[in-house]
């Protein structure tokens, strides 16, 4: 009984978050049985929560055995910038063209965050058929009739809009993603740390090289190859800062580093 109760004082010691990681009760566990926020599935039978983006069989592709559909927009703008008159955005700060079509590293979270795509619309609903899984239409303050996403808290670049976002789709820093012209300006790594895949902890085995401290966090930092598997030409998606499956536990908007501690987020890329 005395080990028991010590266990019991321990348990209570561990702060709550501890026990957060993981996708579960999360905003993107569209579960029936969910208690976190966000759109729940209103249909008792649908308590699955991975097969609203995976699936083992019949998937769109083997890499990430992909099952949700990814956005219907095809061309991409980045809002204008504060000259008067305003003029379109068609390059970063540093002279990185913007892309007008996005890679599909980011188009799959766009399938769900800009409002084109029903959450449920997948490649396999069951037995290998396409559809949109019911019990995701008309939550109040969450979904439209359709079962696309409403609420405005998570709407990403609706219209193909993405001012006022961080680039995506767009070269780290010192690299070129894709082709040569979509390299930065001056192609020096500048104000930023360097690419690494020395202990990274990232999808993809690359990183950067901001230490490891209670604010920063290079390891986690996701810099995602133009092609899958490659050692070159690394860029900047949106599973670069996220990661969807909350795999470090109480950062907020799923992110890899905390960037309330200090921008963290921010200050594990940019060198400042």
């Amino acid at each position: 009984m005395r080990h028991l109760t010590k266990f019991a004082l321990l348990l209570a010691l561990i702060p709550a978050a501890s026990f957060a990681q993981g996708i579960r009760n999360t905003r993107h566990d569209l579960s029936n049985t969910a208690t976190g926020p966000g759109p729940k599935n209103t249909n008792v039978n649908e308590n699955q929560i991975c097969k609203y983006c995976h699936t083992p069989h019949r998937a769109q592709s083997t890499q990430l055995v992909w099952n949700h559909t990814q956005t219907a927009t095809t061309t991409f703008s980045w809002g204008q910038d504060l000259e008067t008159p305003p003029n379109n955005l068609t390059a970063t700060t540093q002279g990185t063209p913007l892309p007008t079509t996005l890679r599909l590293a980011s188009k799959r979270c766009l399938g769900c965050h800009d409002g084109t795509v029903a959450l449920g619309d997948v490649s396999n609903a069951g037995g290998g058929v396409a559809g949109i899984i019911p019990g995701l239409a008309n939550i109040p303050g969450e979904t439209n009739g359709s079962g696309q996403l409403s609420n405005v808290a998570y709407l990403v670049g609706v219209g193909g809009n993405m001012g006022g976002n961080h680039p995506v789709s767009i070269p780290y820093a010192g690299q070129t993603y894709g082709v040569a012209s979509q390299a930065l300006a001056d192609n020096a790594i500048g104000n930023y740390y360097q690419v690494t895949n020395a202990g990274c902890v990232s999808t993809s085995g690359y990183c950067t090289t901001a230490p490891t401290n209670t604010e920063t966090d290079g390891t986690r930092i996701n810099l995602v190859p133009y092609t899958p598997g490659s050692t070159t030409q690394f860029g900047v998606e949106c599973v670069t800062c996220h990661e969807p499956h909350n795999k470090y536990g109480p950062n907020p908007y799923f992110t890899r580093v905390n960037v309330n501690a200090a921008s963290g987020l921010c200050r594990s890329c940019h060198n400042k």
